[in-house]
């Protein structure tokens, strides 16, 4: 099944490049992460990770990305992504798996409309906020809604005086729960190089069984010896539709970034038990080190806390982007 789907949209992508005219007048560019890390777990109570020592390569990927313009109102576009899922016990029989693959239509004043295999935008509603994103202390170790989706439609509006909304429907065309809906409203920058600061609400309906509600701020804070303090604070209720769990998360963080290295600190709660059995904490630490625009060295610790059980962690890593 996964084979048949994942030939199918390598299909559609190609014919849609085929029936815009000749692939010379594609705009394409490959793009990718490539990431090495050492990593120590002291129990078995992490998720992506298995107890011990292990050498992982956590969400490494080769993407290529195309568009081809009709005019300003209409640019087709597509996205297609491989990577190296968690070398966990989960993941022990599929080393490799499609991340987004999508196509669709774009327009300076109307927004992005794209169908395939996408990121729900409540999950990209996070913006930048979790400093250990695509790691170990990821907040999806606790708290639901990280998800990417099979077969979804995502919408993408164009920014109005800063805001900005999107949404997210699931069709029927799936093996996953279908129907599910999600819709987001932003205003700032995640990436705090329009705006200093970014804030966001999120609502999320049966996606992947799952209702819930995300408020988050981000903002850089001060400047600090010639660096920059920033910090974020974010709540979730979160309910699940086929299991009696709910609860609330909090997750608080702050960075510090002088001189190419980056200082983090970051708390997270959830009493939802949704993504393991018990109530959890945790808080993590780590530094980076920029070495360039695309490459970075770094480490991190943790210190994972159930309410009957416990785990640390430690890593060091590097990771090249291109």
């Amino acid at each position: 099944m996964k084979s048949s789907l994942f030939r199918m949209k390598l299909a559609a992508v190609g014919i849609a490049i085929t029936a815009s005219g000749q692939a010379a007048a594609f705009d394409w560019d490959f793009y990718g992460k490539l990431e090495l890390q050492g990593l120590y777990t002291e129990n078995d109570l992490y998720r992506y990770a298995d107890q011990g020592w292990q050498i992982e390569s956590p969400f490494s990927r080769l993407g290529v990305k195309a568009k081809h313009s009709f005019h300003d109102e209409l640019t087709l576009v597509s996205v297609f992504e491989y990577q190296v899922n968690g070398l966990d016990q989960a993941n022990k029989a599929d080393r490799y798996g499609m991340r987004n693959a999508y196509i669709g239509f774009a327009g300076k004043s109307w927004g992005e409309l794209v169908f395939g295999k996408n990121d729900t935008r409540f999950k990209k509603s996070e913006g930048k906020i979790d400093l250990f994103n695509e790691t170990l202390n990821d907040m999806a170790q606790l708290t639901p809604g990280q998800d990417r989706l099979e077969n979804v439609v995502v919408y993408t509006s164009p920014s109005f005086a800063g805001f900005q909304m999107a949404a997210t429907y699931q069709t029927g065309a799936s093996d996953e729960t279908a129907g599910g809906y999600d819709w987001t409203l932003s205003y700032g920058d995640a990436a705090f190089k329009t705006a200093s600061y970014y804030v966001a609400y999120g609502q999320t309906h049966e996606l992947n069984n799952l209702d819930a509600q995300r408020v988050l701020v981000h903002a850089k804070l001060t400047e600090l010896a010639g660096g920059v303090v920033s910090g974020g604070l974010m709540y979730q209720h979160s309910e699940h539709q086929t299991r009696p769990l709910k609860g609330d998360a909090l997750l608080a963080e702050l960075s510090y970034d002088r001189n190419n290295f980056i200082y983090k600190l970051q708390w997270q709660k959830d009493d939802s038990k949704t993504r393991h059995s018990e109530e959890g904490k945790m808080w993590s630490a780590g530094l980076e080190y920029g070495y360039s625009k695309e490459l970075a060295i770094y480490t991190m610790i943790s210190q994972f806390d159930l309410q009957t059980q416990d785990d640390n962690s430690a890593a060091l890593g590097v990771r090249y982007t291109f």
